[in-house]
């Protein structure tokens, strides 16, 4: 097998199309844990005001979403996050105030 068709077939399936699969997995796996460790500061920093809380994380966006009595408490919540994240996601806060 030449070079040209080795590389077409790394471009094409076999194991370039697993390591892309693998990839894509670790990124999930640490998104999702990173996840995990903002919402834990945000209930952390809020003092549990924040309920049904649930962040979702994604390449380059951060949504946080629940439920708050205060928007103290939203306002708090949305800065725990930018503690951990910094300025370089875009941040929706959907915390719904009720």
């Amino acid at each position: 097998m030449g070079r040209a068709e080795s590389d077409a077939e790394g471009i094409s399936g076999g194991r370039g199309m697993q390591t892309l699969h693998d990839e894509a997995q670790a990124v999930a796996i640490v998104e999702e844990t990173l996840a995990e460790r903002i919402e834990g500061h945000i209930m952390r920093r809020t003092g549990g005001q924040i309920r049904n809380l649930h962040v979702t994380l994604s390449e380059d966006r951060l949504l946080l979403q629940g439920r708050s009595r205060t928007y103290h408490a939203k306002q708090l919540a949305q800065e725990a996050a930018l503690d951990l994240t910094g300025t370089r996601l875009i941040l929706a806060n959907e915390i719904a105030v009720r």
